[in-house]
């Protein structure tokens, strides 16, 4: 049977994807101060995943 989760340690989903916005940003902005790739080509690549992540779904 599934174990409850103590209340006190649930984070709920607003909080849970903020944090994971945060991060993403926090890395994005360090890959593209330190020339490992910019800003453009991680959309490029993101779009890229994003239509992969599609097709797959079909």
């Amino acid at each position: 049977m599934a174990q409850e989760l103590d209340k006190k340690e649930a984070v709920d989903l607003k909080e849970l994807l903020m944090s994971e916005v945060i991060q993403s940003e926090a890395l994005i902005n360090l890959l593209d101060r330190k020339g490992t790739i910019s800003k453009e080509e991680l959309l490029d690549e993101i779009k890229r995943v994003h239509a992969t992540v599609l097709r797959s779904d079909k």
